[in-house]
């Protein structure tokens, strides 16, 4: 690591004597990984607790109301969070500064937020019936409430991550995590179904946001006092919407591409189960992401400042993610029945075929967080625009020729595909704007597909379909074993990277 990346300095504003302390890179992505494995662990029991205590008609009419507040996240947000979130990370040195960016974008959130939710909640009744699932209103309903309460909080979680305190980010997750995990499972067992799954995340946001502002407050605290006083340059409104109009435009098509899978399943195929076949993998997909989350919220604000050694950091996390990724998507190639059945039932007989179509998303959305969300803090968000168009043109057109003849496998080789668009184009565009290097990514991509080749003969020889238990586990030992040692043979790993990891966790032991 270069020396820059050693030990970063502690900048310290003269004005509020208040120290904006920038943690270091294994620091940070440590904080960040334990804020996503709390998430990771509760959103994952969480995720088979619904998929067994919900009927398949009832998970259905959850994931739909998911979607559906997924895309009114749009109204409550405006791309007002991650514009902010850049001009923060710009001010990380300079509390008052980053302060007087927060407080702008508190006041357009909570504007846009309460009219969205507002909208949403009197809507939800109408939307539904329009797509046949009147047994959602309820649950969209409870999903309306949340939607204020996740608006703000994702500010608040932003905002930390653009200071480079990921101590709080830790904190913040686990407070929301755990309070949507216990109202979740008490309303569903007093047997309120999807409408008591939708309300258990309306209260489990509304208490992250009780404790994002007591973790706010905390950080500028001296700022927010001194803030009258000192010279710096505000941020103003304008300026954080003009920066999140080209976030927005992105945001839209994304999000659109991350709900038009279950809308177009609800209008062509049906809603309840069938929606619940594709939802059900798609939550177990994205539980498999929070590694690539964690170092993503770690490295990718770095990218504001363009320095070398933030490039130099950024390759290499994009790199072992690569290895990471490669390992948790082959078990989805061999053994999906498996894992559907261990952990779901057999209520969704759909779905194991799903769950393997989704496998190259599993992969490419590792490597998507990281490529995303620097292009964002290189202030080229303008760029993405036609990205984001592609990919979901691509979605939309597959589902609507395939969802007819394939039934909801349809959706997953869509978001697949997409995938396949706008992961190669985002480091595209980091090669040409900030001088990422290309080959060495392809190197790796080509390394671990073939030590994957080998992990995948590993498990197929243990068996396929419904795996016992015993079998699985054994597989759990020798199919990343076996990964690993390819990679040493392929010389994608070295005795250098083990080095690292001992020293990453030697400083996290000792902190």
């Amino acid at each position: 690591m270069p020396p820059a990346e050693r030990e970063d300095a502690i900048a310290v504003d003269a004005r509020t004597e208040a120290p904006a302390v920038e943690e270091r890179v294994s620091r940070s992505a440590g904080f960040s990984l334990l804020a996503q494995m709390v998430g990771a662990v509760l959103t994952g029991a969480l995720t088979i607790f619904l998929g067994r205590a919900l009927s398949s008609s009832e998970f259905g009419d959850f994931t739909f109301a998911m979607s559906v507040v997924l895309l009114a996240t749009l109204l409550a947000d405006l791309g007002i969070t991650p514009s902010s979130d850049r001009f923060v990370a710009e001010r990380r040195a300079r509390l008052p500064a980053a302060f007087a960016v927060f407080r702008t974008a508190f006041l357009l959130k909570a504007i846009v937020g309460v009219s969205a939710s507002l909208a949403l909640f009197l809507l939800a009744g109408p939307i539904c019936e329009v797509f046949g699932t009147t047994g959602a209103v309820w649950a969209l309903k409870g999903g309306a409430i949340a939607l204020l309460g996740q608006s703000l909080f994702l500010l608040f979680l932003g905002t930390v991550t653009a200071l480079g305190m990921l101590r709080y980010s830790l904190v913040l997750a686990t407070v929301e995590s755990i309070a949507e995990a216990i109202a979740t499972v008490a309303l569903v067992l007093l047997g309120a179904g999807a409408s008591g799954a939708a309300f258990g995340r309306a209260i489990g946001y509304t208490v992250g946001v009780a404790g994002g502002i007591v973790v706010i407050g905390r950080i500028f605290g001296r700022a927010r006092r001194a803030g009258r006083d000192s010279d710096h340059e505000p941020v103003p409104p304008r300026r954080i919407l003009a920066y999140a109009g080209p976030l927005l435009a992105v945001d839209v098509a994304f999000r659109v591409f991350a709900s038009i899978d279950v809308l177009l399943i609800a209008a062509i195929v049906s809603g309840g189960a069938a929606v619940a076949a594709f939802g059900l993998p798609m939550r177990f997909a994205a539980f498999l992401d929070y590694p690539a989350g964690a170092i993503s919220a770690a490295v990718a604000p770095r990218m504001a400042r363009r320095g070398s050694g933030d490039l130099w950091v950024l390759a290499q996390s994009i790199r072992y993610l690569i290895i990471v990724q490669m390992m948790s998507t082959v078990p989805l190639l061999v053994w999906s029945p498996a894992l559907i059945h261990l952990l779901f039932g057999d209520k969704y007989p759909e779905a194991p075929a799903v769950l393997r179509a989704l496998a190259p998303y599993v992969l490419l959305a590792g490597i998507a967080q990281p490529t995303t969300l620097a292009v964002n803090y290189l202030g080229q968000a303008r760029r993405r625009v036609p990205i984001a168009i592609a990919m979901l043109g691509v979605n939309v057109v597959i589902d609507v020729t395939l969802l007819p003849r394939i039934g909801v496998l349809a959706a997953a080789i869509g978001t697949s595909a997409a995938y396949a668009i706008w992961v190669p184009a985002h480091v595209w565009l980091l090669r040409r704007d900030a001088g990422l290097r290309v080959r060495p990514i392809l190197v790796t991509l080509g390394r671990t597909s073939v030590a994957g080749g080998v992990m995948v003969g590993v498990l197929a020889l243990l068996g396929t379909g419904n795996v016992p238990i015993p079998l699985l586990l054994v597989g759990a030992v020798l199919g990343p074993l076996t990964y690993g040692l390819a990679l040493f043979a392929l010389g994608e790993l070295t005795l250098a990277d083990v080095e690292l990891v001992r020293r990453v966790l030697a400083r996290r032991a000792a902190a």
